[in-house]
């Protein structure tokens, strides 16, 4: 009677060690796949980036063309203005008119550069979109889980001894195999899509 209960002891055991067997194999669970990306660089390489940056330097060059335009508008406003004898009805006519147009001029102004900087940023933005859905696909093709920020190489030359630590602190990725960043995929696959838009 006490071997039997013996055996079923040590069936038990046995039984319950077979149960864990799965917990056991879905906790080793395969390694994870890693890739690194050079935001910077990328966006930097990207033709369609050049291109926006070129149509935008192109387009405040046109605003300050424009501006300088209306101011000379302005100055010869005031010259004008200057002829005339104070406290007349032309005068004070043309002393409004002055006073209008200086305002609407710093509005203006105010406006182009305000538009400028929002288009700017829904440009980047788009831009960035457009990246992370290619590192995606790149990722899901590759079979890499995730992909990580990649940063330059430190550069401690300026920096004070009080904010090294601080500096290191932040670093996202300290060490990676070159073979492990798709920056250059990336970059080639989005430079390509551009060029074959239409």
């Amino acid at each position: 009677m006490q071997r039997i209960k013996l055996m079923s002891l040590v069936w038990g055991i046995a039984l319950m060690g077979l149960m864990s067997i799965p917990t056991q194999v879905q906790a080793q669970a395969r390694p994870t796949s890693i890739a690194v990306l050079d935001v910077e660089k990328a966006m930097n390489a990207l033709e369609e980036m050049t291109q926006l940056e070129a149509d935008l330097k192109t387009q405040i060059e046109q605003v300050k063309q424009e501006h300088e335009t209306r101011r000379n508008k302005l100055q010869q406003m005031q010259e004008d203005l200057e002829l005339l004898q104070q406290g007349t009805d032309a005068y004070m006519q043309k002393a409004e008119e002055f006073q209008l147009f200086a305002m609407q001029l710093e509005s203006w102004m105010k406006y182009k550069q305000a538009r400028m900087g929002s288009e700017r940023i829904i440009q980047i933005g788009n831009m960035y979109r457009k990246m992370t859905d290619t590192i995606a696909k790149i990722a899901s093709e590759s079979g890499y889980d995730m992909v990580m920020y990649k940063e330059k190489a430190p550069s401690f030359g300026n920096l004070k001894p009080e904010a090294m630590r601080a500096y290191i602190s932040l670093r996202k990725v300290l060490w990676v195999r070159q073979d492990m960043d798709i920056t250059d995929q990336v970059v080639l696959r989005i430079n390509n899509e551009w060029k074959n838009r239409h």
